[in-house]
């Protein structure tokens, strides 16, 4: 077996959605487990793939998105007290 040299496109911040691809990385569940035991070869062409994906910003963008959807979940979550107090404040009425 050959020295490893493809680079890991893991930032570390994996968050698979429900078709098993990771948010951060665009790997597949499998993928990203059997990263260590895949070929130089079937690593750069998962690298290939990933590229295009993960340019749209870059490591600088992939934080900005998750600190986005920090925010999104806070104001969901506000949202849903607020309209839990609204249907109280009618049933009130």
């Amino acid at each position: 077996m050959g020295k490893n040299t493809t680079d890991n496109p893991c930032v570390k911040a994996c968050s698979f959605d429900g078709e098993e691809l990771c948010r951060a990385c665009f790997r597949t569940l499998e993928e990203a487990r059997h990263w260590k035991r895949l070929s130089d070869g079937e690593k750069e062409a998962i690298n290939r793939r990933v590229a295009p994906l993960m340019a749209g910003g870059g490591k600088g963008g992939r934080k900005r998105l998750r600190k986005l959807d920090r925010k999104i979940a806070k104001l969901e979550r506000k949202l849903a007290a607020l309209r839990a107090e609204r249907e109280a404040a009618a049933g009130a009425a």
